[in-house]
């Protein structure tokens, strides 16, 4: 019995060092930042991309849906505004490049939900 617990023990303790790990990976982004990295970008999420033109424009395909908006930086915050609504919604944005060649954003809403994506930069 000792043997399993410990063994549980382990497990568990490897488990959330892989959890913490992968967090500390994670990088709050500043407005400067997000401005150079979104410019002239494309995100990749599962079954979605998002395209960021340098004057603000942007555009988000999903399947056959595709929707134009615009993008903005404010403050240290992400913005877009998608018509026909005409409100801005901002969310923090973090960034993972543990793997260079595979970056991720997150983009964290004021309710606290996620949406991540591999970034792919101008240029790539």
């Amino acid at each position: 019995m000792a043997v399993h617990v410990r063994t549980f023990l382990l497990a568990a303790g490897l488990l959330s060092t892989a959890i913490v790990s992968a967090a500390a990976a994670e990088v709050a982004m500043k407005g400067p930042e997000i401005l150079a990295d979104l410019k002239g970008a494309r995100v990749q999420g599962d079954g979605w991309s998002q395209d960021f033109d340098d004057g603000g424009a942007t555009s988000y395909a999903r399947g056959e849906s595709h929707q134009i908006g615009r993008w903005d930086v404010r403050g240290d915050q992400y913005c877009s505004l998608w018509p026909p609504s005409d409100a801005w919604a901002c969310y923090d944005m973090t960034i993972d490049s543990s793997n260079p060649d595979h970056e991720q954003v997150t983009w964290i809403s004021a309710e606290g939900s996620r949406s991540t994506a591999h970034l792919i930069r101008k240029g790539q």
